[in-house]
């Protein structure tokens, strides 16, 4: 399939020309509502939003800020900002339980970092507003009355789109630590589109599904912004009805068939745990073809979990494929084929924690690939000195192609990720072998005791299924120490744990010990929701080292 270079919003135009009444994009809610919009509806949609930020005097390079919510409004507003030229910034709508204020600050940080001269608002209260009387955070609000207004008086299809240097700005996970402002051109998305299609091998007949957030990368590019521009059905599903009920992702790719659709390890792990018996009885999964496992560390644990609990409803293995990608690549990178499955190979902990070397041994930690490089993309893994790594030494990953952000936000406070050669240091850490990309973890977050390097994830890994421990919701970090850097493991207790804090502890204690050989200094079991997480879900563990060493978790 060609993937056009040309702007996305500037593609559902030329669609809405020529297949005015083919569905693109279809909403779905509670007690199997749907909400289909078409092209056409689309496109005048898009068309009144760009009308609208006009007549308020908007125009390249001005910033607009939007909720990213998994709606057809939401869509409409950025693709009328982008056909205005704006720089559009999604940025994750208010959370069930997250107070006006707590949404207020956050808007405002985002509007106040880029600059927005407008907070676009399709429908709702402004952010943060209980009243209806407020702005948006510091910035004019635009609300979708005025494009409704825009599109009842609308007799044809407005401007023609005014490209702006920028396709959006996408605000980084933070899991590495400062989230960032990461600034893609419209050739940045459509050479990973173009990548995606051919590493995939999209075609007429795949659906794509998804429940992840449209704040998040992989949501937006592959789950909005390529099916638009390929002319693939999309299906969304709101996260929110996706942690609440895990079936309901399943069941919607039963429904619609579909084809092609990702998720974070943890979501596959939660499946596999939550579907009842009842419910997996009426699920047919045949017809998913490319199941990635992307955006957190893949575990062998929970992809055998979920293919052993999904196989007898049509599920492959094979088509469980491992990925890798960054906000500041647009999306992917590397990621597993269709038809070759998840690969996992155990090392040698103490070769990986002395020597850097991933040496095959067993047992030993695991270790998943994540494939080779997508067509068009190179992927490197540098030493100490900034060249290559041989074959299987640990060092920093960087990648290098077409989809690589131009850069991050003026005044961001971060070296230049850049090196001279154009290589985009990931601060990941991971190793080369057989021509494909396995990850090890992060290279600010490594912890050093007596000389050896261990990984967090090794220490957080080693409390899955641990009883009391909520799933992924685990931190391991240092901090300075009197003598010696210390270990420090906070945690998240489960709901329904009844049993002594001190007993908890000295558990996560013996069972980090008995996985890496690493006592940790101290333990902190907290309530849920304590600890600091992404718009996807991840725990940020230097938000976490900083609230530990603010003394926040003891007030």
């Amino acid at each position: 399939m060609d993937v056009s270079a040309a702007s996305v919003s500037a593609v559902v135009r030329e669609r809405a020309v020529r297949e005015p009444d083919r569905v693109c994009l279809t909403f779905h809610g509670p007690g199997g509502r749907a909400e289909a919009i078409s092209y056409g509806t689309l496109a005048r949609r898009a068309d009144a939003w760009t009308t609208v930020v006009a007549e308020r005097g908007l125009g390249p390079p001005d910033a607009v800020v939007l909720f990213a919510d998994s709606t057809p409004g939401f869509v409409a507003a950025f693709l009328g900002a982008q056909a205005g030229g704006l720089l559009a910034v999604p940025c994750p709508p208010p959370e069930p339980l997250e107070t006006a204020r707590r949404v207020r600050e956050r808007v405002a940080d985002i509007v106040a970092r880029v600059g927005a001269r407008a907070f676009l608002h399709p429908g709702g209260s402004p952010p943060g507003d209980d009243d209806g009387a407020g702005a948006g955070a510091g910035a004019p609000v635009i609300e979708g009355a005025e494009a409704d207004r825009a599109l009842a008086r609308a007799a044809a299809p407005g401007r023609p789109p005014r490209e702006g240097p920028f396709a959006y700005c996408q605000f980084s996970s933070g899991t590495g630590g400062q989230v960032k402002g990461v600034l893609l051109t419209h050739a940045n998305v459509a050479a990973n589109i173009a990548a995606m299609t051919e590493g995939f091998g999209l075609g007429p007949g795949d659906v794509l599904v998804t429940w992840l957030p449209l704040s998040h990368d992989m949501g937006l590019v592959a789950y909005v912004l390529m099916p638009l521009v390929l002319g693939l059905p999309g299906h969304l599903l709101s996260p929110v009805a996706f942690i609440t009920h895990p079936g309901s992702w399943l069941s919607l790719i039963t429904r619609v068939r579909g084809t092609v659709s990702a998720a974070p390890n943890f979501a596959y792990a939660l499946c596999a745990r939550k579907v009842a018996a009842d419910e997996a009885s009426g699920l047919d999964l045949s017809s998913w073809r490319i199941a990635s496992n992307g955006s957190e560390a893949v575990t062998r644990e929970a992809v055998e979990a979920f293919v052993r609990r999904f196989e007898p409803h049509g599920f492959r293995r094979d088509a469980l494929l491992p990925c890798y990608g960054l906000a500041e690549n647009t999306l992917c990178a590397t990621s597993r084929r269709p038809g070759q499955g998840p690969r996992f190979e155990e090392v040698s902990r103490a070769a990986l924690e002395a020597e850097g070397v991933a040496r095959p041994a067993a047992p030993g930690r695991v270790v998943a690939s994540v494939g080779a490089p997508l067509p068009g993309h190179e992927v490197a893994v540098l030493g100490a000195d900034g060249r290559p790594a041989p074959a299987r030494a640990v060092g920093e990953v960087a990648i290098r192609g077409a989809s690589v952000m131009s850069g991050y936000l003026p005044g961001t406070p971060a070296a230049s990720p850049f090196t001279p050669g154009g290589w985009l240091r990931t601060g990941d850490l991971g190793y080369l072998a057989d021509g494909e990309l396995f990850l090890v973890g992060r290279a600010k977050d490594v912890i050093v005791r007596a000389g050896r390097k261990y990984q967090p994830q090794d220490l957080e890994d080693a409390l899955d299924g641990l009883g009391g421990v909520r799933p992924g919701r685990v931190a391991a970090f240092s901090v300075p120490g009197p003598q010696r850097e210390q270990v420090v493991i906070p945690l998240e207790r489960r709901p329904e744990w009844e049993g002594a804090a001190g007993a908890l502890e000295a558990a996560v204690a013996a069972a980090v010990f008995a996985r890496t050989g690493l006592a940790p200094d101290e333990v902190i079991v907290l309530p849920r929701n304590a600890l600091p997480l992404t718009t996807s879900g991840k725990v940020m563990r230097p938000e976490a080292r900083r609230l530990y060493l603010e003394d926040r978790w003891r007030s």
